[in-house]
């Protein structure tokens, strides 16, 4: 059985919306989009992570790769907050598209 990590215990909802496939880059770094909801100290997050190359022609150009805080729900909007996460992670019928959108996004996002 696998354990799960102290920083993915709070994770109400996630998905990796696009990875490195390993058979293509079995030697290069790991990269990957996500999204994902989160029970916090006082309320509910959605979280955007972005960690794609510097080089990559995924997404807004200028968008810095980084977590951003999409949106905050008080303790009473757990549902509202997983229901926004996964709205937005299949807001398009690609993932280049979802990634797009997600960028557009963290441009107002506070980034982490």
């Amino acid at each position: 059985m696998h354990s799960i990590p102290e920083t993915k215990k709070s994770h109400l909802w996630r998905k990796i919306i696009w990875h490195t496939d390993p058979e293509d880059h079995p030697l290069g770094p790991y990269h990957w989009v996500e999204i994902y909801c989160c029970e916090e100290s006082n309320g509910y997050a959605v979280w955007y992570v972005r960690k794609l190359a510097r080089d990559e022609t995924r997404g807004v150009p200028g968008v810095e790769s980084g977590d951003y805080l999409l949106n905050f729900y008080p303790r009473t909007s757990r549902d509202d907050a997983i229901e926004r996460a996964v709205l937005l992670a299949n807001c398009a019928p690609t993932a280049d598209q979802v990634i797009r959108e997600l960028d557009t996004l963290a441009s107002t996002a506070q980034k982490v």
